[in-house]
């Protein structure tokens, strides 16, 4: 078995909470295409904990001031990976977290169906 270093082990973490963290937000995405017009509706967390099934109700106004940008993420209180996350809203039932800069970052920009390009 061959070992990493740690910092590649800190970059594979980083890459796979990203990856749970877009699929929480494609989820989310789904979820949101099929309201209609609904006022509201439960969102899974977009945390990076595999396995999460937090749920968070939300106003579909208040989602979308979520997702004004390609890294900006919605996560449950106590949920926040900080090698990942950095908190930028605080709400009481939710937070926002914007990924920091290198590989998360990268992902969420390339993942996001909203960004041009």
């Amino acid at each position: 078995m061959a070992s990493t270093s740690p910092a590649e082990g800190s970059e594979e973490r980083k890459r796979r909470a990203a990856a749970a963290e877009i699929n929480g937000r494609q989820v989310n995405e789904a979820i949101e295409r099929g309201l209609d017009d609904a006022a509201s509706a439960v969102f899974v967390c977009e945390c990076g904990y595999f396995g999460c099934s937090t749920t968070i109700a939300l106003s579909l106004p208040a989602y979308e001031a979520v997702r004004t940008d390609f890294d900006r993420f919605l996560v449950a209180p106590g949920h926040v990976i900080d090698e990942v996350d950095e908190v930028v809203e605080r709400h009481p039932e939710h937070l926002v977290v914007v990924k920091r800069q290198g590989l998360p970052k990268e992902m969420a920009r390339a993942s996001d169906e909203r960004s041009p390009g």
